[in-house]
């Protein structure tokens, strides 16, 4: 049997209130999820992201939705080529902008003291979290660490 290359997590939830849908859009982003259709996402295949998405479905379930966890072997291959690529544009788009305001923040005087630390604090979080969403190597991600090391290096100085 061909091992699985994706995983698809299709929900139904009741539409009474969006509460549950944000939660779970939410999740969802958090692990970068590429949207199909409303209520469809995919991503790659790993343990650990199965895992996660059973997670995710049982709290949809939990909130009287409707949901599968489907592992894929395979995509037509201009499928998979538009998921790739939406997956690149999404990493690509993060870390340009932790970039940017790694930049305007290494510009800043690091005299302001504690807005400075939060501010590099928050970049350095957001840089984790891409990077582990960022399941093609992005080429971004090495100017956005740069970018974040020039910000910490001007703090120290």
């Amino acid at each position: 049997m061909t091992a699985a290359k994706w995983l698809v997590l299709t929900w139904r939830l009741p539409a009474a209130t969006s509460t549950p849908r944000v939660a779970t859009w939410r999740s969802l982003q958090r692990l970068g999820a590429v949207s199909l259709t409303p209520g469809a996402v995919i991503l790659p295949y790993t343990e650990d992201l199965l895992e996660q998405l059973e997670w995710i479905a049982e709290d949809i379930s939990q909130r009287g939705g409707d949901t599968y966890v489907l592992p894929v072997t395979e995509l037509p291959d201009a499928d998979e080529d538009e998921v790739r690529r939406r997956m690149r544009e999404e990493r690509k788009a993060e870390y340009e902008q932790l970039r940017d305001s790694a930049q305007a923040l290494a510009g800043r005087k690091s005299s302001e003291g504690l807005s400075y630390e939060r501010e590099l604090a928050v970049l350095e979080r957001g840089l984790v979290r891409a990077i582990e969403r960022d399941y093609l190597a992005s080429a971004q991600r090495a100017p956005a660490e740069r970018a974040i090391a020039l910000a910490r290096r001007r703090k120290e100085t």
